[in-house]
């Protein structure tokens, strides 16, 4: 129950510290459009970045993998959750640890709940905040990555219910992506603000 508040506060999207959800849009329909289950296997897009880091070779590297985790962690998190909790296939292709625990847990409260999430978990000004390509091999390769999420254009409702209309919110959330066996997922999700910064 825990779980889904803070993901409802994020689109269900999750970790420590989410809180807060405002939507603006409504689709007409009462489930919004599927992504494909296999969309774990899909080529993905890496988005544009901003960065006050000077990256090395190495890093920039790091950055692309992490990104393109990120990318298809969020496609994970609108699938699993406009699904009610119910396509969890792959449900770990782009998510470890803290993060896959959530995204299960809140998959698990959703469909005993009969909820789903309208609308969709999006980004935008998307920022890497820091980067560890640790050549130490105690410590674990990770990426920062800072972006800002439209909050108010989703929200978890009942089944069959649209949309409410909400009063417009982004928030500025960081992930922390991981190197995991020569794959970057991401490891941990937390909200920065409540708003854009």
């Amino acid at each position: 129950m825990i779980v889904v508040a803070l993901f409802g506060a994020l689109a269900l999207v999750a970790l420590a510290g989410c809180a807060d959800s405002s939507p603006v849009a409504a689709p007409t329909s009462t489930l919004p459009e599927q992504v494909p289950s296999d969309a774990a296997t899909a080529e993905v897009d890496i988005p544009e970045y901003e960065t006050e880091l000077d990256l090395t070779a190495e890093e920039e590297e790091a950055v692309d993998g992490a990104l393109e985790a990120f990318v298809g962690y969020i496609a994970t998190i609108n699938r699993v959750f406009s699904s009610g909790g119910k396509d969890t296939k792959n449900i770990d292709a782009f998510a470890s640890e803290k993060s896959l625990r959530a995204l299960q847990e809140s998959a698990d409260d959703l469909t005993r709940e009969n909820k789903y999430m309208a609308g969709e978990y999006d980004f935008y000004d998307v920022r890497i905040h820091e980067v560890n390509t640790a050549s130490d091999s105690s410590q674990s390769e990770s990426v920062a990555i800072l972006f800002c999420s439209h909050d108010s254009e989703r929200a978890v409702i009942e089944v069959g219910k649209s949309m409410p209309s909400q009063t417009e919110q982004s928030l500025t959330i960081l992930q922390t992506a991981t190197k995991h066996d020569d794959r970057w997922k991401i490891s941990n999700q937390e909200l920065w603000s409540k708003r854009c910064e």
